[in-house]
């Protein structure tokens, strides 16, 4: 299942092919989940930790290929036309949308833990139980809601149903490398450009700003796999940084988030003194990060979005003529 264009393929059944492989694996995932929930509910049983876990990744898993769906249909966005394009984006943004609580509540216990980790040399391992507690039962009472008595899983897995049927009449025929390249992924690149320039002019960029350039150095990173035949030597290394980049990035949400969602639970924390103490670690921590982020994106976003396609355009023609000369 590569998650890329293969030589010799048209962009027409590359593209065709990669939404299908990840519409098709969402598909399974999601009719196990439905059936995992109808067992649960027949036999009246309640979820353990371990099985919890195992199928909020299940779930984690198709929101993670809805988000390389988007990103492919980002990337012909012109081809496929406003009609299309809108139609697709808002289904798949939609069923992204409705597994997405499940998986908020899991990322504020790992975003807490991994905050722990960072400042273990500093702080008492025992030093934050209230706020922890909060967060567990948080993550637990959220995923039994989900996965045994919400419908949204059921709603997903037929939207996404519906969307797989529609690929096949998707018209790409006109699509090539020079048009996903001057259009989808100039335009990706670019849109990721001025929102690195935004945040690098302030000291103190908002967290949405920062959130907004997280998700398209996403799509950046996705585009970039998905051509990345064309010099992988050289495109694996921009993957590998863009993704680092982006974990940058992710991980200072999901500290904003944290820091929201356990401020607003003020009535029920019994140690003030221990919240003061974790928004400080927050605070210092999203700091690190943002410098970090500042320092990598300089880097990938050092040229401006014309020169940038202009190289990976020369790029793919090398590329396809050494293809032809192979045949």
């Amino acid at each position: 299942m590569a998650y890329r264009i293969k030589n010799k393929e048209s962009i027409s059944t590359g593209i065709k092919r990669i939404a299908c492989e990840q519409t098709d694996e969402a598909i399974k995932n999601l009719t196990e989940e439905i059936r995992m929930s109808s067992d649960d509910r027949n036999i009246d049983c309640s979820l353990d930790a371990a099985g919890m876990v195992e199928r909020m990744e299940a779930i984690h898993d198709v929101r993670k290929r809805i988000k390389k769906i988007r990103a492919v249909i980002r990337l012909v966005r012109d081809d496929l036309g406003k009609e299309v394009y809108q139609q697709e984006n808002h289904c798949f943004r939609d069923a992204g949308r409705n597994l997405s609580e499940i998986r908020d509540a899991q990322v504020l216990l790992e975003t807490f833990n991994k905050l722990e980790k960072h400042f273990a040399d500093f702080i008492n391992p025992q030093g934050f139980t209230d706020l922890e507690q909060i967060l567990v039962e948080h993550q637990q009472s959220t995923c039994k809601q989900v996965l045994k008595e919400d419908n949204s899983v059921v709603e997903t897995l037929a939207e996404i149903k519906n969307a797989r049927e529609r690929i096949s009449y998707w018209s790409l025929e006109s699509s090539s490398g020079a048009s996903i390249l001057s259009n989808g992924l100039h335009r990706v690149y670019k849109h990721g450009y001025q929102d690195c320039q935004s945040v690098l002019e302030e000291e103190q960029p908002t967290a949405e700003m920062l959130h907004d350039w997280r998700k398209r150095v996403k799509y950046l990173w996705y585009h970039l796999r998905i051509i990345r035949p064309i010099w992988s030597d050289l495109i694996n290394e921009w993957t590998n940084q863009t993704k680092q980049l982006g974990e940058y990035l992710g991980d200072d949400h999901d500290l904003a988030v944290l820091h929201e969602f356990i401020n607003n639970q003020q009535e029920v924390l019994k140690n003030q003194a221990e919240l003061e103490v974790f928004n400080s670690l927050i605070n210092r921590r999203r700091k690190q990060l943002q410098l970090a982020a500042k320092s990598l994106g300089k880097r990938i976003y050092v040229e401006s979005p014309e020169i940038f396609v202009n190289r990976i355009e020369a790029y793919w023609q090398i590329w396809q003529q050494e293809s032809q000369q192979l045949n």
